[in-house]
């Protein structure tokens, strides 16, 4: 299996199979390299698969804006993503002190995926579609995104969340 960094250069796509499921694969042409499907009533935890490993991305309290990651398996989570103060932006912060950025740009339809010093490593591009589709780029190699793939999957998931607030709040 290949991790995240092998594929610069190439295209790759995350993709709804179905709108009626809620799943998403990130492929690379017809090679699944990942799937993430969201989980339970309210969809506050997803279950990520990706290079033959399984994590868990969930909001332990719908109250807050904190999402936490876990492996799948274990109670305790590793790493976190705190969203600025009403804003879709935020860092994760993992166990060594080291920090990612996610920075989802709603009017411009990308997020992106950076360190602290702003350098772009993935972008991530959303299409406007029925089912869900974005276009990966990745632009930078990056050891932390390479040992912790789930990184693009709650990247994704983040500017998600961000175009269907935008998408329920312009129909009101």
């Amino acid at each position: 299996m290949k991790i995240i960094s092998e594929y610069i250069g190439q295209k790759i796509w995350f993709y709804q199979p179905s709108v009626w499921k809620r799943l998403h694969e990130l492929r690379a042409g017809e090679t699944v390299i990942g799937t993430m499907q969201q989980k339970g009533f309210f969809g506050m935890t997803w279950v990520v698969e990706i290079q033959n490993k399984k994590w868990e991305i969930y909001k332990p309290s719908c109250w807050k804006s904190l999402i936490q990651i876990r492996e799948d398996g274990y109670e305790l989570p590793f790493a976190d993503f705190i969203k600025e103060r009403f804003r879709s932006k935020g860092v994760i912060n993992f166990p060594m002190g080291e920090k990612i950025k996610i920075a989802p740009h709603l009017f411009k339809s990308f997020c992106e995926i950076k360190n602290e010093n702003d350098d772009v490593f993935i972008r991530i591009k959303l299409k406007s579609a029925m089912r869900d589709k974005a276009e990966v780029v990745i632009e930078k190699k990056s050891e932390l995104i390479d040992k912790n793939p789930w990184v693009v999957m709650l990247a994704y998931m983040v500017a998600l969340e961000q175009k269907h607030q935008a998408a329920h709040s312009g129909a009101h």
